[in-house]
């Protein structure tokens, strides 16, 4: 698999568990209760498969892709990590413009190419993050929240190798994603392949402490990070699209 997918593969990976943190239940009922009253139902025809996947995935956290991040954070200045995350930040900036003109959402587009131009140019790169103090804010949009704003359902849940937590449409988004990020057209391979490999460490350094919450709980895991998931994207489409979002507070956020 292309390394390029690698600095999205850690964000979802553990995005579940970046949403799941604050929200622990003090016993396994509290959390079964909370579970059926906010989580939409989620259809997950695939689960055997999921779970193996999911396995997988936490496995390759543990003994790799966890380790290298905690040796970042120790190792790095706390300067260079923010610089770090906010040339990756900056590069994301193509999808949210894309995804924001694709719902109608022609100012807010306008915006975010503006504040990727000021981030490239004035920002270096994206290291430091000027656009913010010029009133262009950051938002967090994507390929397959624009298809959601469409009407297109979710389909069945699915858990990816590495990419982690998924389903039908937010999948076929992650393709659109990858061809919009400027990362993805450096024509050296090894500097795309550097690149891409920095952007997932720089994920999972930033998802260090909300993992470490889950980690520690007594639950079934997959069923949390699953529900966590679907809500979330629920709640971000619906938002988009018009309709009355859960509250965001309920994961954290």
């Amino acid at each position: 698999m292309n390394k390029k997918l690698t600095a999205l593969a850690c964000t979802g990976a553990l995005f579940g568990w970046l949403l799941a943190g604050p929200v622990m239940a003090d016993e396994d009922e509290d959390f079964a209760e909370w579970e059926r009253e906010i989580t939409p139902e989620v259809n997950d025809p695939l689960e055997p498969i999921n779970r193996g996947v999911f396995w997988f995935n936490e496995q390759a956290d543990r003994f790799v892709i966890k380790p290298v991040a905690k040796g970042y954070d120790f190792i790095t200045p706390k300067p260079v990590k923010r610089g770090v995350s906010n040339v990756f930040d900056n590069l994301f900036m193509p999808v949210v413009a894309v995804s924001d003109l694709l719902q109608g959402n022609f100012q807010n587009s306008a915006e975010d190419v503006g504040r990727f131009v000021v981030n490239s140019t004035v920002g270096v790169v994206g290291i430091f993050d000027v656009a913010t103090g010029w009133g262009l804010e950051r938002r967090r949009e994507d390929i397959g929240q624009a298809f959601g704003a469409w009407g297109i359902g979710a389909g069945p849940y699915l858990v990816l190798p590495i990419l982690g937590p998924s389903n039908v449409r937010d999948g076929v988004g992650l393709v659109g994603n990858y061809f919009l990020l400027p990362q993805t057209y450096i024509d050296d391979e090894g500097v795309r392949w550097g690149v891409a490999v920095l952007g997932g460490i720089d994920t999972r350094y930033r998802l260090l402490d909300a993992s470490r919450v889950l980690e520690q709980a007594a639950l079934d895991r997959y069923a949390f990070v699953r529900s966590s998931y679907a809500q979330h994207r629920k709640n971000l489409v619906q938002n988009k699209a018009g309709g009355k979002p859960v509250p965001a507070a309920s994961f954290g956020q």
